[in-house]
């Protein structure tokens, strides 16, 4: 899983307990299975705008 260059001041990958990778934001700490689901996250309440070309694929 990989996080694009354009978002990754608003991303991170971690790795839980049970060694399953989720993207992070890095503003509010909230956990996504999806590159998708974490665009629109950032899209929608921190108002990131180029978030939005992720949130469509």
């Amino acid at each position: 899983m990989e996080i694009p260059q354009e978002i990754s001041n608003y991303l991170a990958i971690e790795r839980d307990q049970w060694d399953v990778e989720h993207i992070v934001c890095r503003k509010c700490g909230k956990k996504f299975f999806t590159l998708k689901d974490a665009a629109l996250h950032i899209y929608h309440i921190h108002g990131v705008k180029i978030a939005h070309k992720y949130a469509e694929t």
